[in-house]
């Protein structure tokens, strides 16, 4: 499950990595041919990373230009204990079975035209009491048209989630609903347009506290939800903070890449299970 939340994440942040913007580092590599990373190495998973070309600025905002995969490279990833190769599997993504340690940093470094791309990060550790207030939710099915969706707000009652937190860490939570084939809490028989972006997966912005309110009206389908909790390095909450903001902000992404783009960060994650049900 915490395998289909990471993919949740790297899509979530694509459009910020692939831009045409400067790293924070000497730029030995072409601004418009630097590899694009996206690697998040969670606690207790195998290591996966992404490899993208990165998409050039264009003053043609009418031309549709998408990353392409960068395969058949060498990548290392050492660590405390082990230094690994990376396999390439094709699309650009490059795995190995060994999986990801807490408190461990791990360096990544390959070669792209002719010159050496770094990363590294260290794992964090798991979060620490993570306790929900309730484990179900009730809530009513509603049909548009039939005049019900006041009772739907009226019964919005929100999950209150709370951890342990004393140095403000940066914490994220992503909800996930587990069903094959969930139920939908709005439903729209005559297509009216009304409900058209229903989603099975949202999350609740990074903070530095301890604690978060998700609301009931986030959920959006009946059945079981993994709640998870990722503790976070400052450099995802950074690059989420500028994934986030307006798209006429054209600032820096933040990068911890020598000689590339996008993010090679450590996470741990702590999961909790709640089920919405017919009212």
């Amino acid at each position: 499950m915490i395998m289909n939340v990471n993919k949740f994440l790297i899509s979530s942040l694509l459009c910020v990595l692939t831009l045409g913007c400067q790293t924070a580092s000497d730029t030995a590599i072409a601004p418009d041919s630097r590899p694009v990373v996206e690697a998040y190495l969670v606690a207790g998973q195998p290591i996966s990373v992404k490899l993208t070309t990165q998409i050039p600025f264009s003053e043609d905002t009418t031309a549709t230009q998408q990353a392409k995969p960068i395969d058949g490279l060498a990548l290392t990833v050492k660590s405390a204990d082990q230094t690994l190769s990376l396999r390439s599997t094709g699309n650009g993504l490059y795995t190995t079975t060994t999986v990801v340690k807490i408190g461990q940093t791990y360096d990544l470094s390959f070669d792209y035209l002719g010159k050496r791309v770094t990363a590294n990060t260290l794992v964090p550790t798991k979060p620490v009491n993570f306790r929900a207030d309730q484990t179900e939710l009730f809530r009513p099915q509603v049909t548009i048209g039939s005049g019900g969706l006041g009772a739907l707000v009226n019964t919005a009652t929100p999950v209150n989630l709370t951890w342990k937190n004393p140095v403000a860490d940066y914490y994220f939570v992503v909800v996930d609903n587990l069903e094959t084939s969930p139920v939908p809490i709005i439903v729209d028989p005559r297509n009216t347009g009304l409900v058209t972006t229903l989603s099975r997966r949202f999350r609740v912005q990074p903070t530095q506290g301890d604690n978060a309110t998700i609301a009931g009206l986030s959920f959006q389908y009946f059945g079981r939800h993994a709640v998870v909790l990722y503790h976070l390095n400052p450099d995802y909450a950074a690059l989420y903070k500028q994934n986030s903001t307006s798209t006429q902000n054209i600032s820096t992404p933040p990068t911890t890449v020598v000689n590339g783009l996008g993010i090679f960060t450590g996470l741990a994650a702590d999961t909790l299970y709640l089920t919405v049900k017919k009212q």
